[in-house]
């Protein structure tokens, strides 16, 4: 009787390897691969994620996991990346954005990875990300110096969807964005728990001639 050929799901739910059967995988690689869906997707929320393969979780992890990524084939067609929690730092941070595997991102969700502003200066000039329409770069430490490089990036131009929600942005890195020309075609930008107090700085964001697509906007 012929083999059944196994198909997507069927591999990453059964724990066998992705591609070819040769192929080798280790604990960590195991884990990513039952974390991309449908091919282009790759959701991993919690550093947790990996302590069911019975590894100790380091210093390092974070550093160590995007090291991973960023050289994995799978991830070759991943469109939607969602690494949450995962403690990558602006170390993790640049191992991803020097990728060749990286290069269809166009949904980036990175939120919690402490990548502070060095992170932000490393993120705001990594051109593998020049497709990405949604950038979520929630709690990450990130000041009114972070906000400013992102704000002045040459990479940025497709996004519409912003959130920077629980940052320290402050009230200069509001202003950074009401004078972005790269972000000026945001439909939704989220600037919520960033030490945002004056009414005269929140009115600039929401009458700023330069975000003029703007539908939804959350200051506070």
């Amino acid at each position: 009787m012929a083999k059944k050929v196994k198909s997507w799901e069927d591999l990453i739910n059964d724990g066998e390897q992705y591609g070819a059967s040769e192929v080798e995988y280790n604990p960590t690689e195991k884990v990513i691969i039952e974390s991309i869906k449908d091919k282009t997707v790759l959701k991993i929320q919690d550093k947790y994620a990996f302590s069911k393969t019975g590894q100790s979780i380091g210093e390092n992890h974070g550093v160590e996991l995007a090291r991973i990524i960023a050289n994995f084939e799978p991830c070759r067609d991943v469109t939607s990346f969602i690494l949450t929690h995962n403690e990558l730092g602006p170390e993790g941070l640049q191992q991803l954005v020097e990728s060749e595997k990286l290069t269809q991102i166009e949904y980036l969700h990175l939120g919690s990875n402490r990548l502070g502003d060095e992170g932000l200066r490393i993120l705001s000039q990594a051109k593998i990300f020049s497709k990405v329409h949604t950038l979520n770069l929630e709690c990450n430490g990130i000041t009114a110096e972070g906000a400013t490089a992102l704000a002045s990036s040459p990479v940025f131009t497709k996004v519409t969807s912003l959130n920077l929600v629980d940052n320290r942005i402050g009230e200069e890195g509001a202003l950074a964005f009401a004078d972005s020309d790269t972000f000026k075609n945001l439909t939704y930008l989220h600037l919520g728990g960033n030490r945002i107090k004056s009414k005269e700085v929140k009115e600039a964001v929401r009458n700023s001639p330069k975000l003029s697509q703007l539908k939804t906007l959350k200051i506070f």
